[in-house]
């Protein structure tokens, strides 16, 4: 069964997805559009909501980037069988999808510069220290799940890497708090399937936030 997802040609809502696949050494056709190519083509690509990311396998496009990688770590063995740890990873996984909204939202709020910082202030000082705290809490070692990795590592991997690292001119968590954590992405940066996926598609110049 083939699978293609469809994106831009941008890491934002997809490279988790992209990561995951290429983690489990899951075959599938990575199309990246450029915007006036996705503005040409949009009326015939048959998106279910409009937007991107989308996946289709079987003849069927799916939407939904967190429904997509949910349905990824199932097919690569990413995803618990037993119902409480996939409790526990999707907990952690919708942590962080919050502190990803939060942040985008900020920074994509069209209202000025002025309201960037103030929009920062409460991440900084509330929101990201209280969910990072507890991630850091509920982080086993070396995985969320102890030696069992799942899809809420790469997650994670992937928040750190657009996010937080991604914008440090913005945001004051400071990573000695959170030695667990940072561990978690040495680990991950470790792995052979990411090396090579990363060597296939060198980080490009950042764009935008996420």
């Amino acid at each position: 069964m083939s699978l293609e997802l469809v994106y831009f040609d941008e890491t934002w809502r997809a490279e988790a997805i992209r990561l995951l696949l290429a983690y489990g050494n899951k075959s599938f056709e990575d199309t990246r559009l450029s915007f006036p190519a996705y503005s040409a083509a949009k009326p015939t690509l048959g998106l279910p909501f409009g937007q991107l990311p989308v996946l289709r396998t079987n003849g069927k496009t799916y939407a939904q980037s967190i429904a997509i990688a949910r349905y990824v770590a199932k097919e690569v063995g990413l995803y618990p069988t037993d119902n409480l740890d996939a409790l526990e990873v999707d907990s952690v996984v919708d942590a962080i999808v919050e502190m990803t909204n939060v942040f985008v939202d900020a920074v994509h709020s069209m209202k000025g510069e002025d309201h960037l910082k103030a929009s920062i202030v409460p991440i900084n000082e509330k929101i990201f220290p209280r969910i990072l705290a507890g991630l850091e809490a509920r982080l086993v070692g070396p995985y969320f799940l102890g030696d069992k990795i799942s899809y809420a590592d790469i997650f994670w991997l992937d928040f750190y890497q657009q996010i937080w690292q991604g914008n440090a001119a913005l945001l004051t968590a400071r990573q000695t708090d959170f030695p667990k954590l940072v561990l978690l992405v040495a680990t991950l940066r470790g792995a052979a399937p990411l090396i090579a996926y990363w060597a296939a598609h060198p980080a490009k110049p950042a764009t935008s936030h996420a």
